[in-house]
């Protein structure tokens, strides 16, 4: 019972992190975009409503390919695995119109802001991966 109340605590002071996080990526994007960097505070309210809204969207896509890939006995991880790549056209379209509403620029400016956040969000992963890997290959020695 520890483990776990002690796990919740972790997940608990890490949200405020991951927040700070994507919206440091976020405004960085939209620098980089030519755009006018909004607030941290603008910032943080658009991924908080962006979060919500793509989840609540993948949790409804989820459910509708798991009942298509049941009835195909498509076992679960492969249903998961169509479900993140539908996912990817569905985050942008919601992104991209979210930001454009909510910061009152072009559409197609917040797709280039969602392409631009996500190469680096893709670059942090790829560096957090090849530092992992360095430090395992270290230790195996």
């Amino acid at each position: 019972m520890g483990a776990v109340v002690v796990l919740a605590c972790c997940f608990l002071l890490l949200l405020p992190v991951a927040l700070f996080l994507l919206t440091a990526i976020f405004r960085l994007a939209c620098r980089l975009c030519g755009l006018p960097t909004p607030s941290v505070l603008a910032a943080a309210g658009i991924m908080l409503v962006n979060f919500v809204a793509d989840a609540v969207a993948l949790a409804v896509l989820e459910e509708s390919v798991w009942v298509v890939a049941k009835e195909m006995n498509v076992p679960r991880w492969e249903s998961w695995l169509v479900t993140r790549f539908l996912d990817l056209p569905v985050d942008l379209v919601i992104s991209s119109g979210l930001h454009a509403g909510l910061m009152g620029i072009k559409f197609g400016k917040g797709i280039e802001v969602w392409f631009v956040q996500r190469l680096i969000q893709l670059s942090v992963v790829a560096v957090v991966a090849f530092v992992a890997a360095v430090v395992y290959l270290i230790q195996g020695n």
